[in-house]
């Protein structure tokens, strides 16, 4: 079990309110033409496929370029990387909004996946400095809510946005862009990392070249990466073709199908609390984790399969939760790990969302591509056996929560 750190200075609060905005930024800026892909093929003269490569490059970027920033954050500081990212990250949105070719388009999501890809692991090492052991689980589920709430605000906002900016898309891209630049802006200003005096591991600590061959050889970190490239596999797919989906699909508007769409985000939110709360509250783990992975695929399957729209939207309701209520439960697992400490913890998040996205990339670029072939429901309903990885690997992880010294001790009492 890492060592927590026992003070808890108040500067923590201002930090964790940069995490919370930064956190909503950075998937907005990256689901940004979700919403609005069917405009964005016309104006560009290009396939669903090529569309999808739009949003699933970003996810490859990540698992190449997250490295990159575990290494960043080893060699300059947590800070240091995170600031470099976010800034990249924000300007290629903003520069996105003004190509007119599919190409420059393409190299600007590139540059914007990398800014992206440098931040993943950044966040979770803060977190582990400036809060106790005891606020883990607390942070990481205010956390894991702050990407839906983003996901839930692109459905929500991007289609009025988009009518309002006179049916631009580069525009709306811009407006993204801007927040995610201010989002910087305020981390350059107000970010700090936690001293070094009162940092958790011991100033004399040798520091190795790099955490990554000691962060590989930790079991419950390369389950969770398996489970990670099946799900985020999954959810992107979904999340990236749902709305053209409902739109091509069951005849909805633009409007009604990104509105429609946005009900997975919106229950996300809070299955994400409350799954926060109950591994907080239980002291357990992996409750939280496989049990809904197995209700996340019930929905995926629903979602495509059944006609009604009172269905659909209950299945979207599922998928919510099921992909987002074991999300505090996985970053506190992660933390809880024999030998986990702040450093390793920036190379861990690195290494297991650098697996995930790369199943995120992949599935949207190669179900697109796929769609003429099989056609779209077919597509979305095949790789759902992808989803059996989280299920499996997340049975197989080690429970590292206090809540599992309560089982052993009442298993060890004697029968009356």
């Amino acid at each position: 079990m890492p060592t927590a750190v026992q003070s808890r200075p108040p500067y923590r609060w201002v930090i964790e309110a940069l995490v919370i905005v930064m956190l909503i930024a950075q998937v907005m800026a990256w689901l940004a033409p979700a919403p609005i892909l069917g405009p964005m093929v016309k104006s560009l003269g290009i396939s669903l496929g090529q569309a999808g490569l739009l949003i699933s490059v970003i996810a490859l970027c990540i698992a190449i370029f997250s490295f990159l920033g575990a290494f960043v954050a080893e060699r300059l500081g947590t800070l240091r990387a995170l600031l470099v990212g976010i800034w990249l990250m924000g300007i290629a949105e903003i520069a996105s909004g003004f190509t007119h070719s599919f190409g420059l388009l393409l190299l600007c999501r590139v540059l914007e996946g990398i800014g992206y890809g440098i931040i993943i692991g950044p966040p979770a090492a803060l977190v582990m400095q400036w809060f106790s052991e005891r606020e883990w689980p607390w942070m990481n589920m205010v956390n894991s809510v702050c990407a839906y709430i983003g996901i839930f605000a692109v459905y929500a906002i991007t289609a009025p946005i988009y009518h309002s900016l006179g049916a631009s898309w580069g525009k709306v891209l811009i407006c993204y862009g801007v927040m995610a630049a201010l989002v910087a802006l305020a981390w350059t200003l107000l970010g700090r990392e936690r001293p070094i005096e009162t940092a958790p591991a011991p100033r004399h600590e040798a520091r190795p070249a790099s955490n990554l061959p000691e962060v590989l050889r930790m079991r419950g970190v390369v389950l969770m990466a398996i489970a990670l490239f099946g799900g985020m596999w999954v959810f992107q797919l979904y999340t990236a073709f749902l709305p053209e989906f409902f739109r091509v699909e069951r005849g909805l508007s633009l409007d009604q199908a990104a509105s429609l769409t946005s009900l997975l985000p919106f229950s996300a939110i809070f299955a994400a609390a409350a799954g926060g709360i109950g591994t907080a509250l239980a002291g357990l783990r992996r409750p939280f984790l496989w049990p809904l992975a197995i209700l996340s695929a019930i929905g995926c399957a629903g979602a495509v399969m059944l006609p009604s729209v009172g269905a659909m939207r209950a299945c979207l309701v599922l998928i919510g939760i099921g992909s987002a209520g074991g999300l505090a439960a996985t970053g506190t697992l992660i933390m809880e790990l024999p030998g986990m400490t702040p450093a390793k913890m920036s190379t861990a998040f690195a290494f297991v969302w650098a697996v995930g996205y790369a199943g995120a990339f992949i599935s949207p670029f190669l179900g697109g591509a796929l769609v003429p072939l099989f056609g779209l429901r077919n597509v979305m309903a095949g790789f759902l056996v992808l989803q059996l990885m989280p299920i499996v690997a997340m049975y197989l992880l080690p429970e590292t929560g206090p809540g599992r010294k309560r089982f052993v001790m009442a298993s060890a009492q004697p029968a009356a």
